[in-house]
């Protein structure tokens, strides 16, 4: 993934590109020292996670611009914002025949260590 960096009012924001996943892709828009923020294009009947991933540390939020799906068990659709908070589940679950596209906001920046799996 090749990046750029800009300097943003805040300090630094790095840009990064799009990512091709097994599920759709994702574009990671920027990343602070408090923040990232992407856009996930979720193909039709796919899921971002395995089941049981959930948040570690921090918060997420979730903007859907385009579609509908699930997040963890609960139903999600264009307009809706979620927030998830640490111990909650963030997979999410396209189960209809269209692209899911969902803005996601990570703070702190997204970074694995904050990610945990249900064994």
């Amino acid at each position: 993934m090749s990046k750029r960096t800009l300097v943003a009012e805040n300090g630094v924001l790095t840009f990064y590109g799009k990512t091709k996943f097994s599920w759709g892709e994702l574009l990671i828009i920027g990343v602070t020292k408090k923040f990232s923020i992407g856009v996930d294009t979720i193909v039709p009947h796919k899921e971002t996670d395995k089941e049981g991933t959930y948040l570690k540390k921090g918060r997420v939020m979730y903007f859907v611009i385009k579609g509908r799906g699930l997040c963890g068990d609960k139903p999600i659709k264009s307009g809706d914002i979620l927030q998830i908070k640490e111990g909650q589940k963030i997979n999410i679950q396209n189960n209809s025949s269209k692209k899911l596209i969902i803005i996601t906001i990570y703070m702190p920046p997204y970074n694995e260590d904050n990610i945990g799996y249900e064994t």
